[in-house]
């Protein structure tokens, strides 16, 4: 699949998320935590796919100077906002999930009830701190790029560029990591805890399953596991990607496709999110509405 076919498909696929969740809301339904977020989510994945891949699609059908200084200022800071709204959306849900499915009783019945009427707060944090402070600075290093000029300090972004030296860049990549891994060990955390309480309620319900000759999943089961495949394709595709945009640092003047494999890998979470969402179960903005119950109320 091409970039712009799955750009394409992005699109449409989260268009038609936040479609779901809007006719939810203009209808009267109360939006749950978990809607909350996924609809962020869904936002950050279609600024991702619209601010980074149609760039990426115009530089490779060989158009160049299309953006001036203003334009790509604003497209990579966007990209940048949105890439990492969606890193913290994410994060958020798996962790808002975990919580969920936790113990009943003690402090854990506080700290669930603290993380359902501090949703909204959580989600506006990852707007403001997570993303929009934090990327105030990139405006000043990007620029159009140049014509005709062939600086060995210049760095190519596709339709943009920076005068930053290659290490000053590989230093500069590796700063903004640093909330990202923060991100990423807290995802990482909550999915292992996940695992774990899944782990514990199948022995519990085996020998119940093993003499009624059933075994259906949850509603809860199901949207955890859906959750864990979330959090597993995001932390697939950003260390991949990571990997391809240090390389690309280094080396893209000897190998010209690492300048399109990290903007198409980058791509791929955007696209993939909704489409998990959705054919896990074709009623995906319901997917989650049994929210308090299913695990826990096994134990």
């Amino acid at each position: 699949m091409g970039t712009f076919e799955s750009n394409g498909i992005g699109v449409l696929g989260n268009t038609i998320l936040l479609s779901s969740y809007a006719s939810m809301a203009c209808a009267g339904h109360l939006l749950r935590p978990t809607h909350l977020i996924v609809a962020n989510m869904a936002v950050a994945n279609f600024l991702v796919l619209l601010f980074k891949g149609i760039p990426q699609m115009i530089f490779t059908w060989g158009v160049v100077y299309v953006l001036g200084d203003a334009a790509c200022k604003l497209v990579y800071y966007i990209h940048r906002m949105a890439r990492g709204l969606s890193l913290c959306t994410t994060c958020l849900l798996s962790v808002f999930q975990a919580l969920t499915i936790s113990p009943a009783g003690g402090g854990w019945t506080r700290l669930k009830d603290v993380a359902r009427r501090k949703v909204r707060f959580s989600c506006l944090l990852c707007w403001v701190l997570s993303n929009l402070l934090m990327n105030l600075f990139i405006p000043l290093k990007i620029q159009a790029r140049p014509r005709g000029l062939n600086s060995t300090s210049m760095q190519h972004y596709g339709l943009c560029s920076s005068e930053t030296p290659k290490t000053a860049a590989a230093k500069y990549a590796v700063l903004l990591t640093f909330p990202d891994v923060a991100f990423m060990a807290l995802m990482a955390a909550a999915s292992a805890y996940m695992v774990l309480l899944l782990h514990r309620h199948h022995q519990r319900v085996r020998h119940v399953h093993s003499h009624s000759g059933t075994h259906r999943l949850s509603p809860e089961t199901k949207a955890t596991h859906t959750i864990l495949l979330l959090a597993g394709t995001f932390i697939f595709f950003y260390f991949t990607n990571s990997v391809l945009t240090i390389s690309d640092i280094y080396f893209s003047q000897s190998h010209l496709w690492l300048q399109h494999a990290p903007t198409f890998v980058a791509a791929c979470y955007p696209t993939l999110s909704p489409l998990i969402l959705m054919l896990r179960d074709p009623r995906a903005p319901t997917l989650f509405l049994s929210g308090e119950k299913g695990i826990a109320s096994h134990r």
